[in-house]
């Protein structure tokens, strides 16, 4: 039983083929696999079936989780903080499949030696084989429910094949399975009979997905030859590109005209609570549509496209793209007039590849903007759309710097025009909060931010007076090199496109410091001649640098009926990976909780959040927090405290007595300096015990204890 819990929790690691390329992550499940179980197997013979072999065994598994945590460059458990947090940093900015991360695998290779460890004790420990579905499950679900689009047959094949081997080692351990007695009454009727089964049900549903849409070869049942094409987010791609330590170059073309262009790889047309996104679309072969809304006298201009090391499904195009000629297979979405890879090899389908395109140029003159009213396109029911739930200041700040707009036309100036004033800076440091919270951040107070901050807030502000945007991206034109153009990966931008009747899609730039606004933007007196190349924003020499968002969509709704069939399972899943995630240490809770109340931004707020980090602080190393004032309570713990921490904590009690009672609170600054020169002097003079740190006192505050 034994070993076959060993090979079933093996087979369970083709789950997770889709979310990462670190061969070494299996590598080192494998290993631990074999060292939880093997480890129980002789901790059961030598202990029995008690506490002490479950022990020997968690303790033999820890031990192997260390030495591999070692062999990873991971001196000490003090790392560990600042592996989670980079592992997490990791997953944000990564898109499926995730490329190597040391904090990435080392907590999933634990989390496989979790699993390896449950389904060994619900086997053999206390006798419940059958349970061992739970664990087994895991790495299958955690793609199903993370990356629904990834799903494939093959990680599920694998997973019943474990745990029929599971059952079967029940049932010839026990003896009391139904025998599928063999013509010549063989030893081996039982592991016939068991495999028929398995073969049998595996065919059913491999013949079910002949008649299942949304399943193919590649994602879903063996037999089936249609299916749907995977979206990939680039605004993932963008976050996590722009934040490259070291710059490269990435492709180079030319144009007809010898003019730079934007590079687009798609568009986000919907929008709600958690920004702008893709969503599900219809895509086609052949002929390109005619851009919509465009003058049908627009003229036209070739490029020529050379990609290096760059891998994506989206063909970087100029908008608007007539025609294009690319190895392999291609489809359009009719609306956005992107271009997606399909078939074999599609997260990789433009590395290394040459392509040429006729493109219809749709740049308009200024005139015509400023006198253009807004129009709805065919999917304006989404790039329209504004949802209920949009703050009403976001609301009225969209009527305020538009009021004094005769057209439409003139309100998208005027927005461009707000969000590229002196009012507001660039900058590629990742902002707190997600969604409206970071939308109102960035519009009301930081006001510092970086291309998809600019480009989405330009757009929500256009619905809401009315104009239907979405937001595009892709590539800044690059810099000139000869005859050509050299686009490096720090070049990739996002930008938003509004809709006007008479002109259909216009490119706007609203982000400073990073490429010059289009001459169609630009007061009558500064407005230059067109160019007669260029669909999109007129760039500068400069390219810019960090963050976006990830996600992974597909071009049509996942079946309903697959989705009913998993449910059960995946709240299943679901229960226990939250049991887990509650039983992980405590202190890696409280280090989150340091972090939070460190980064508050307003002044009396982050001085009230850095008072309780110290009451914290003081009760995490077992001291208890004094009584009275501020003042009182800063002398008699920096009573005990070195010269320098005493000094911090007396400028953060002046600081909250201030807070409380002054009208000016005065400069903050140096607050988080502070508490961490308070902290490191507590912990100096009062070092906790490591039971303390494990369990620090302070998370259960209000519980039984009061402070």
């Amino acid at each position: 039983m034994g070993l076959a819990v060993m090979l079933a929790t093996a087979l369970t690691l083709t789950g997770l083929g889709p979310i990462t390329e670190d061969g070494r992550l299996f590598s080192d499940s494998l290993l631990l696999i074999a060292v939880v179980g093997g480890a129980g197997i002789i901790a059961r013979r030598v202990a029995g079936a008690g506490v002490a072999a479950r022990l020997l065994q968690a303790g033999a598994g820890l031990a192997a989780l260390t030495v591999l945590g070692a062999a990873s460059g991971v001196s000490g458990p003090g790392q560990l903080p600042g592996l989670v947090q980079d592992a997490l940093r990791w997953t944000v900015l990564s898109s499926a499949p995730m490329g190597p991360n040391t904090g990435v695998r080392l907590i999933a290779v634990a989390a496989i030696g979790v699993l390896a460890f449950l389904a060994d004790q619900l086997a053999v420990g206390y006798g419940h084989p059958a349970w061992t579905l739970l664990p087994l499950a895991v790495p299958y679900l955690v793609t199903a429910l993370a990356l629904p689009a990834l799903v494939t047959f093959w990680p599920l094949l694998w997973l019943a094949v474990g745990y029929v081997g599971v059952l079967l080692a029940e049932a010839a351990n026990r003896n009391r399975a139904l025998r599928f007695q063999a013509a010549d009454g063989s030893r081996w009727s039982l592991l016939l009979g068991g495999g028929a089964m398995l073969l049998s049900g595996l065919l059913v549903a491999g013949l079910a997905g002949v008649f299942t849409p949304g399943l193919d070869a590649g994602r879903g049942a063996p037999f089936s030859g249609q299916g749907p094409v995977e979206m990939g987010d680039p605004s993932l791609d963008l976050r996590r590109n722009l934040q490259m330590p070291v710059d490269r170059p990435v492709l180079d073309y030319t144009t007809s005209t010898g003019t730079g262009v934007y590079l687009r790889l798609t568009s986000l047309p919907a929008f709600d609570a958690t920004g702008f996104h893709l969503n599900a679309i219809d895509l086609f072969e052949g002929n390109l549509p005619a851009p919509q809304g465009a003058p049908a006298d627009s003229p036209r201009y070739s490029i020529d496209v050379t990609v290096g090391d760059f891998n994506s499904e989206w063909l970087p195009l100029p908008y608007a793209p007539a025609s294009f000629t690319a190895s392999g297979q291609w489809r359009h979405d009719p609306q956005s007039l992107s271009v997606l890879a399909a078939g074999a090899g599609q997260k990789q389908a433009t590395n290394a590849l040459r392509y040429q395109a006729t493109v219809i140029d749709t740049t308009p003159s200024g005139e015509r903007v400023r006198a253009a009213a807004a129009g709805y396109p065919v999917d304006g029911s989404t790039t329209a759309a504004v949802p209920d739930d949009l703050p009403q200041r976001i609301r009225e700040l969209a009527q305020n710097i538009t009021a004094d707009a005769a057209t439409d036309g003139q309100k998208a100036l005027l927005i461009q025009q707000w969000l590229r004033s002196s009012r507001f800076s660039y900058s590629t440091e990742p902002a707190p909060g997600s969604g409206y919270e970071a939308l109102t951040r960035f519009l009301f107070d930081d006001r510092t931010g970086y291309c998809e901050q600019f480009a989405t807030s330009m757009a929500v502000l256009a619905r809401a007076v009315g104009i239907p945007a979405r937001v595009a991206v892709g590539f800044l034109p690059g810099d000139r090199v000869g005859d050509g153009w050299e686009v490096s990966i720090r070049d990739m931008h996002a930008w938003p496109e509004l809709y006007f009747g008479t002109l259909g899609w216009v490119a706007f730039e609203p982000t400073p410091g990073v490429a010059t606004p289009p001459s169609y933007t630009l007061p009558v007196s500064e407005e230059a001649p067109t160019p007669s190349a260029s669909a999109t924003p007129s760039p500068s020499a400069q390219t810019e640098e960090p963050t976006a968002e990830p996600t992974s969509n597909v071009d049509e709704p996942e079946p309903e009926a697959v989705a009913a069939d998993l449910t059960w399972l995946g709240w299943t899943a679901a229960g226990l990976l939250v049991t887990l995630a509650a039983g992980v240490t405590p202190a890696l809770l409280r280090r989150l909780r340091r972090t939070r109340r460190l980064v508050v931004r307003q002044p009396r707020q982050a001085v009230a959040a850095a008072w309780e980090e110290v009451r914290d602080t003081v009760w995490d190393a077992g001291a208890e927090w004094p009584q009275g004032s501020p003042r009182q309570i800063g002398t008699r713990v920096a009573d005990d405290l070195g010269p320098d921490a005493a000094a911090a904590m007396g400028r953060v009690a002046v600081l909250v007595e201030r807070a409380r009672y002054a009208e000016s609170l005065g400069d903050v600054g140096q607050l988080g300096a502070d508490v961490e020169r308070v902290r490191a002097g507590i912990e100096a003079v009062r070092r906790p015990p490591w039971w303390r740190r494990l369990f620090p006192r302070s998370l259960w505050r209000g519980l039984w204890w009061k402070g």
